[in-house]
């Protein structure tokens, strides 16, 4: 028996909804030898703006204390990225539907953790959407993202760029 295809799919949450479509059209119908780890990161750098100096805030009420922030903060990243990652499981599940998915979450910088998690797992590509802007998309060098192009210029597998469905 063959050993299993592996398609690693970084998922931020704006891609086209046809990427499963567009995934399908690529590896074929899949099968129990295809497993597709959808990968979601994340960002923490966002964090770093939270207001917790006195300075920059207004108002006689406490500073919050600033690991009480970060857990709500955890809390809803991880509400979020479950209720993305259930979504996008179901439109590859349709798309594909005898192939293995598995989840898979990082915390952490986009483009740096897609290319770990490559590292960590081995896939046999990557796919990941090229930027998102209402219409087709034209090829170029605009037409990534700085996640996809550090992605495709560090990774240790090919890439597989989708663009939006036209």
């Amino acid at each position: 028996m063959s050993e299993p295809r592996r398609l690693l799919v970084a998922i931020a949450g704006t891609e086209d909804i046809g990427l499963p479509d567009q995934v399908a059209k690529v590896v074929g119908a899949g099968g129990p030898d295809l497993e597709i780890i959808l990968l979601h990161v994340s960002e923490i750098a966002p964090r770093e703006l939270a207001a917790f100096d006195p300075g920059v805030r207004r108002g006689p009420w406490p500073l919050p204390r600033r690991e009480a922030v970060e857990q709500r903060l955890a809390s809803a990243d991880d509400e979020g990225t479950a209720a993305l990652l259930a979504l996008w499981h179901e439109r590859f599940a349709a798309a594909l539907p005898n192939a293995q998915i598995g989840h898979l979450v990082a915390r952490g910088r986009p483009e740096q953790e897609v290319v770990a998690a490559a590292g960590r797992l081995h896939p046999d590509a990557i796919a990941l959407c090229a930027r998102p802007r209402p219409g087709p998309t034209e090829p170029g060098p605009k037409s990534l993202g700085h996640v996809a192009r550090f992605v495709v210029d560090h990774s240790p597998v090919p890439v597989l760029i989708i663009r939006r469905a036209t």
